[in-house]
C-alpha cells in the first residue's frame, strides 16, 4: 500500500490481520483487568458513640444478711376475763390507744347489785364488830366470840373485794399504748371468756428476729447497727440496732437467733411480715463499686470497656457483692479510670474508636 506526501510517493508496509486482532485483544484485556481490580471502597462508620463514668470509691463494711420476722412487743389479741353481754364499745378499728383506755363494756347490772349487797354486808359486820370489840374490853365476851366477830368482818370485806374485781373486769382495757386492729365484735353480742375482742401492737420500736450462722456468732454484739428493708418499702432503709442475743445455740440448725429493735415512727413496718436484715461487722475500707449496665458478662469472665485515648479497650474484672444497681470490683480497676456505663453493643471490637455521648438530662 501506498500514498503521496508532498508530492512524493511512500511506500507502506503491509500489516498483518491477526497482528491486529491480538493488539485488540490484548487491550481489551487489560481494560476489563482494571475495572476488576478497582473495587468500591466502603463508606467508614462514625466511632459509637457510649455513656461513661469515672471510677471512685465509697466507704463500705464488711456485711452479714439474713432474713427475719417482724414483731411486736408487746402485741396481743385483746379477751376478756368475764362472760357477758357487751353494752358498750368504746374504741374504732383502727386507732391508737393509751394504756388504761376502755375499750368494751360487759352488761355490769348484776354484779353491780352484787356488790351493792355484800357492802350491806360489810358495813352490818362492821358495827357488829365495833360492838364486840368495845364488849370485849370489858372481858364480857369470850375471845372466841370476838374472834368470830372479826373474821366474819374479814370475810365481809373479801366478798366486796371480789365483786369489786367482777365490777372492774366488765370494763375490758388497753393493757399498754399500742395500735389496735380491726375490731372482732359487735354492740349486743354476747363474749365468752377468752373470746377475741381485737388486736393491740405496739409498733414503735418494732422488732425483728433472725438467724445466723454458729460461724458469725463472735461478730455479733448488743448494740451493733443494722439496716433493715422491706418489700412493701423496697426503696427506703430502715435502721436498727441488736437488743437481745440469745445464749442457745439451735442445735439443729446450728444457728443463733438475735433480736433488733427498729425505729418505726411512722408504722410503716407491720408485725407478721418478712425482712431483709443486713448487719455491719469490722471496719470501714474503701471499695471500688460501679454501676452493673457497666459489666459485660460472658461465660468465662467478666469484662468492661476502658476509654483510652479516645478507644474502647477490653478490660477482664473480677466482681464481689452486689446490690440492685451497682457491683463491687475486686480487682481490673483502678481509681479515675473512666468506664463505658452505656452503648457497649456499639462497641464490636477491642480497641475500637469511640466518642463520649453526653449524659442524659434528667
Amino acid at each position: 500500500m501506498s500514498f503521496y506526501r508532498f508530492g512524493c510517493k511512500v511506500n507502506m508496509p503491509k500489516i498483518n490481520p491477526k497482528l491486529i486482532i491480538f493488539s485488540l485483544c490484548m487491550g481489551a484485556n487489560l481494560v476489563l483487568s482494571a475495572v476488576a481490580c478497582a473495587k468500591p471502597t466502603k463508606p467508614q462508620m462514625p466511632p459509637a458513640a457510649v455513656e461513661v463514668a469515672k471510677v471512685q470509691t465509697s466507704a463500705s463494711v464488711d456485711q452479714l444478711t439474713a432474713t427475719g420476722n417482724l414483731i411486736a412487743i408487746p402485741g396481743i389479741v385483746v379477751k376478756p376475763e368475764i362472760a357477758g353481754r357487751i353494752t358498750k364499745i368504746y374504741f374504732t378499728s383502727g386507732s391508737k390507744v393509751k394504756s388504761g383506755e376502755p375499750l368494751i363494756e360487759i352488761y355490769p347490772d348484776i354484779i353491780k347489785a352484787q356488790l351493792a349487797q355484800a357492802q350491806a354486808e360489810l358495813k352490818a359486820a362492821q358495827l357488829f364488830f365495833n360492838r364486840m370489840k368495845q364488849v370485849h374490853a370489858t372481858h364480857t365476851i369470850s375471845d372466841a366470840d370476838y374472834d368470830k366477830a372479826k373474821s366474819s368482818l374479814e370475810a365481809s370485806k373479801g366478798k366486796v373485794a371480789q365483786h369489786q374485781a367482777n365490777l372492774d373486769q366488765t370494763i375490758v382495757r388497753a393493757p399498754f399504748d399500742g395500735r389496735l386492729g380491726v375490731s372482732l365484735v359487735s354492740l349486743g353480742q354476747y363474749i365468752n371468756v377468752g373470746q377475741n375482742i381485737v388486736s393491740l401492737q405496739s409498733l414503735d420500736p418494732i422488732y425483728v428476729d433472725f438467724t445466723i450462722p454458729e460461724v458469725d456468732v463472735s461478730k455479733i454484739v448488743v448494740g451493733q447497727s443494722l439496716n433493715i428493708r422491706s418489700s412493701s418499702y423496697p426503696n427506703e432503709v430502715f435502721i436498727g440496732t441488736v437488743s437481745a442475743i440469745d445464749p442457745l445455740i439451735n442445735k439443729n440448725t446450728r444457728s443463733l437467733t438475735v433480736r433488733a429493735a427498729v425505729a418505726n415512727k411512722e408504722e410503716k413496718l407491720l408485725p407478721g411480715a418478712f425482712a431483709d436484715v443486713t448487719l455491719f461487722i469490722g471496719a470501714q475500707k474503701q471499695i471500688i463499686k460501679i454501676p452493673q449496665t457497666a459489666i459485660v458478662h460472658e461465660q468465662t469472665e467478666n469484662y468492661v470497656y476502658k476509654v483510652v485515648d479516645g478507644k474502647a479497650v477490653k478490660t477482664v474484672v473480677t466482681t464481689g457483692s452486689q446490690d440492685a444497681q451497682d457491683v463491687v470490683i475486686e480487682s481490673g480497676l483502678k481509681i479515675d479510670d473512666v468506664i463505658v456505663t452505656q452503648g457497649q453493643m456499639k462497641i464490636h471490637k477491642d480497641g475500637e474508636p469511640v466518642i463520649i455521648a453526653p449524659p442524659p438530662k434528667s
